[in-house]
């Protein structure tokens, strides 16, 4: 795993915390849509 990669599974984590700290509301699915976004992208990069 390179600096990128480890970076970007920090920020999901945080992401998820809050997701999971906030109502269910429009800010927590914009939390749960970073996140998985997020999630997509590494998981491409990871495949090439």
């Amino acid at each position: 795993m390179n600096e990128t990669e480890a970076f970007a599974i920090e920020i999901i984590k945080e992401l998820e915390k809050k997701f999971k700290t906030a109502c269910c509301n429009k800010v927590a699915e914009a939390y749960l849509d970073c996140a998985l976004l997020i999630k997509h992208r590494l998981k491409e990069k990871q495949k090439k």
